[in-house]
């Protein structure tokens, strides 16, 4: 639909000169385009809950030790893929069936203590595309709920993943392609696509206002206190 409706309005509706290959890599870009937006109103299809890692736990414990998970940490304790932000962080004690106590994030409060490890990881830092934590003297399952990225398209029978998007997508597509071939349209393209995304975002913020938020007091997350 969205490579179709790009050659109708670069007046190739053959496909002579952008074929789905020629196309691909602008609708990726503008795919990404419309998946920040929406991500940055709010929209909550880029959220991904209960993933669950472990982290091995520390053998001789020194303050000036810190343990991570990343994309180069070995399978199957990488970060996901599709991870773009970590949001929250649960912990309990690996090979248990204890309830997952939630973690304190110190990226923006001045990042992890110095302290010897303990029986619980107890805080977390997302810095360097990785979760960084002090360790803990035992080994320690965590969940993770994440802001995460669609996957690229990888060709016209792709699915598309935001949905009602596709004149969003098609009109910032044909910009690009256009403004590459120097078309005098790519620039209507373009204010149609915003106007388009602009209806997207409207309707995801209506869809957050209508839903219901009790914000808990500081007290109940944690009885941990930042150095």
């Amino acid at each position: 639909q969205i490579t179709g409706l790009v050659r109708s309005l670069l007046n190739d509706a053959q496909g002579n000169l952008f074929t789905d290959a020629v196309l691909l890599p602008y609708a990726n870009s503008a795919y990404r385009k419309v998946q920040r937006a929406l991500g940055n109103a709010g929209a909550g299809g880029f959220l991904s809950d209960d993933v669950l890692l472990v982290v091995p736990a520390v053998t001789t414990p020194d303050s000036s030790l810190q343990v991570s998970i990343s994309d180069a940490t070995a399978p199957p304790n990488q970060l996901p893929t599709d991870l773009l932000l970590p949001l929250k962080l649960w912990e309990r004690p690996n090979g248990s069936t204890d309830d997952f106590v939630e973690m304190v994030d110190l990226s923006r409060h001045g990042g992890l203590p110095s302290r010897p490890q303990d029986l619980t990881l107890s805080v977390w830092e997302w810095r360097a595309d990785g979760i960084y934590f002090i360790g803990a003297t035992q080994d320690t399952q965590i969940r993770l709920r994440y802001l995460k990225a669609y996957p690229d398209l990888t060709d016209a029978t792709s699915p598309v993943l935001v949905r009602n998007s596709q004149e969003a997508i098609a009109y910032a597509t044909a910009a690009l392609a256009g403004w590459a071939r120097g078309s005098p349209l790519s620039e209507k393209w373009d204010e149609a696509a915003a106007d388009a995304l602009e209806d997207l975002v409207s309707a995801a913020v209506r869809r957050e206002q209508q839903s219901s938020h009790r914000r808990r007091p500081f007290s109940s997350r944690s009885g941990y206190t930042p150095f």
